[in-house]
C-alpha cells in the first residue's frame, strides 16, 4: 500500500502510510542509510520492521534524498542530521505517519477503539475530566487527549514529563473544530502549542507545533 494521505500544515507536511505489506516487500522499495540498515537488522519483530520501513518510505516520498535520522540520547527523539527541518514519527496498529516541519513538531496516532480506561488517571488532569464527560463521544475525547499529550511530549524532547500534571489541553468543541491548544509546564516555564486532529481509518491523528 503506497502513501494513503498527505496533510499540509502551516509549517510542514504529514505523510500517512497504511501498514499492510510484509517487511520484505517494503524493503524492496526503501532507500536506507547505512545506519538505518544496521538499526533494521537489530529488530526482532516483523511489526517493528514494518513500522520502521514505512516511516522511511514516507520520508522518502516527502523528502527525496532525505538526510540521515539520528536520535537524541535523552528520550530518543528523531532528528534530521544536518538539517534545519524537524521530524516526528508515530505508529498505531495499522498506520504509520511522519511529520516534517519548519517548526518544532510532534505527532501521534492512536486507534479510536483502543481501551485506555485503566490509564486515564495517569494522563488526564483533574480539570480535563469534564472535557471527557460532557462531550457526546467520551471515547474520542480520551483518545484525543492521549494523542495530544503524546504529540506535545514528542515535540518537547524533554524527559520525565508527567502527562496529568505538566501537559494541559484547553477545552474545545471537538465536534465543531479540529484545531485546539495545549501547554507544557516544565521547570517554571510554560510552552504553548497549536494542535490539530484528524480521523484516519479509525485512528485519531494529532499533530502539534510549538508556538
Amino acid at each position: 500500500m503506497p502513501l494513503i494521505e498527505k496533510i499540509k500544515s502551516e509549517s510542514g507536511t504529514i505523510g500517512i502510510w497504511e501498514l499492510q505489506e510484509p517487511a520484505d516487500d517494503l524493503l524492496k522499495n526503501c532507500q536506507l542509510h547505512p545506519a538505518d540498515s544496521e538499526r533494521l537488522n537489530a529488530f526482532r519483530s516483523e511489526k517493528r520492521c514494518r513500522e520502521f520501513l514505512a516511516s522511511r518510505l514516507i520520508l522518502q516520498n516527502l523528502f527525496p534524498g532525505y538526510p540521515q535520522i539520528v536520535y537524541t540520547e535523552t528520550v530518543g527523539k528523531p532528528v534530521l542530521k544536518d538539517s534545519e527541518l524537524h521530524i516526528s514519527i508515530t505508529h498505531s496498529a495499522n498506520l504509520a505517519a511522519v511529520y516534517i516541519s519548519e517548526k518544532k513538531a510532534g505527532i501521534d496516532v492512536e486507534q479510536l477503539d483502543r481501551n485506555i480506561n485503566k490509564v486515564v488517571q495517569r494522563f488526564v488532569a483533574p480539570q480535563e475530566i469534564d472535557f471527557i464527560e460532557k462531550g457526546s463521544h467520551p471515547q474520542l475525547a480520551k483518545i484525543m487527549l492521549w494523542a495530544a499529550k503524546e504529540a506535545i511530549y514528542k515535540c518537547s524532547g524533554l524527559p520525565g514529563i508527567l502527562f496529568n500534571k505538566q501537559i494541559l489541553i484547553e477545552d474545545f468543541d471537538y465536534r465543531a473544530q479540529n484545531h485546539f491548544s495545549g501547554k507544557l509546564l516544565y521547570q517554571g516555564i510554560t510552552t504553548k502549542y497549536r494542535l490539530n486532529y484528524h480521523i484516519v481509518k479509525n485512528n485519531v491523528l494529532v499533530y502539534c507545533v510549538e508556538e
